[in-house]
């Protein structure tokens, strides 16, 4: 999920233990560069307006652009782990790395330990009212559902939550480690305890 530490923890490893840093993120944003300067975007901020919601005419297309990204630059950062490009690597997944084909998955679980780190439900509270403060890219897949005479923005807030906890399964499957939200926000959490708790 957005926000819950996946970039602070990725970029920790990369400066204090040597880690080959693959974030998706950034690399979807970099292979989008040339359109989003186009469009005058630039930033993650800008990366969820050319996404779209759910609502927008742009949504579907834009949408499957980002997974297909998504899952070339996974297949990349796993091809460098199969490959032994670096004695260690950690990647910085997307949220939406769980729309991914399942074979792209199970290749991820079979080179990786996946760490998802839980969300409690008042976090979850929070950052939903973060989201429709400032929106980030999200694939919203088919949990967006309006009902008949509900306004775009009142659909949206409904269905956010629902879209989260749908997520939240998913990572909670996916994972081989799971982490305490507020153990590793914790200032005494250091890199060598997240590493501690993948052995």
């Amino acid at each position: 999920m957005a926000g819950v530490g996946k970039s602070y923890w990725s970029e920790k490893l990369k400066k204090e233990k040597g880690f080959k840093r693959f974030g998706i993120d950034d690399m979807i944003e970099k292979a989008l560069g040339p359109e989003l300067e186009e469009l005058g975007y630039s930033g993650i901020k800008d990366m969820s307006r050319w996404l779209g919601q759910p609502y927008d005419e742009r949504c579907p297309e834009n949408s499957g652009k980002y997974l297909e990204l998504e899952a070339k630059n996974l297949k990349e950062a796993l091809d460098a782990a199969e490959n032994g490009i670096s004695e260690n690597i950690v990647i910085d997944t997307t949220g939406s790395v769980i729309y991914l084909s399942g074979e792209l998955l199970l290749r991820m679980k079979k080179l990786t330990k996946v760490v998802y780190f839980n969300t409690p439900k008042e976090v979850i509270e929070k950052k939903i009212k973060q989201y429709f403060d400032n929106p980030k890219p999200i694939i919203w897949g088919e949990a967006y559902k309006p009902l008949a005479g509900e306004k775009e923005v009142a659909a949206l807030k409904r269905c956010y939550p629902a879209l989260l906890a749908y997520r939240t399964g998913l990572y909670e499957k996916l994972a081989d480690t799971t982490i305490d939200y507020y153990e590793q926000m914790d200032k005494s959490y250091t890199v060598d305890d997240l590493l501690g708790s993948l052995i």
